[in-house]
């Protein structure tokens, strides 16, 4: 029986969890996805994110196989999207990934409630975030599970022909 847990993830984790987002990258660009670059998602950035408490992991029988930020930072590209009105800062989903070996055996789900139920109890009037459109799976994933398409942006920086993403949002309040 498999032990499932989603939590912050510790200081001891940070490493770990650069090493999976390299699997997940290499898993998309043999793909042709090059959603993720050298840059980003990185040691620094997981570290940045663990000092602020928002980083969170997913792990299976005690090994980490995914992770996710959520904080209120919003990249200034999305400001072209046709966000709702809400009422205060929404929360954003960022660097949201299952290794590819336990993909297809519902933990994104269930690690996107996790958010969503973090959202909500934590006050936040929306749960925003941005799936790059090469990324078909991603895509269907988040209109399946209700999140309301708001616009296409353009993200600078990333490599030509996969610059477009769609932002998604869920209202809460």
């Amino acid at each position: 029986m498999e032990d499932t847990q989603i939590l912050r993830a510790t200081y001891e984790d940070v490493p770990v969890i650069t090493e999976m987002f390299e699997d997940c990258k290499s898993y998309l660009e043999q793909r042709g996805i090059l959603q993720w670059d050298e840059h980003y998602p990185s040691q620094d950035y997981f570290e940045t994110a663990f000092k602020g408490e928002n980083l969170f992991i997913l792990k299976i029988n005690d090994e980490i196989q995914g992770a996710m930020v959520l904080d209120e930072w919003q990249t200034d590209e999305w400001k072209q999207a046709q966000w709702s009105e809400v009422e205060g800062s929404p929360l954003i989903l960022h660097s949201f990934c299952v290794h590819p070996s336990v993909q297809g055996g519902g933990h994104g789900g269930r690690m996107l409630e996790f958010a969503e139920n973090f959202t909500r109890e934590n006050g936040y009037p929306a749960l925003r975030l941005d799936a790059f459109s090469g990324n078909e799976a991603a895509v269907k994933f988040y209109e399946k599970r209700g999140y309301k398409s708001t616009g296409v942006v353009e993200l600078d920086g990333k490599p030509a022909g996969h610059e477009k993403y769609y932002c998604f949002e869920k209202l809460f309040k």
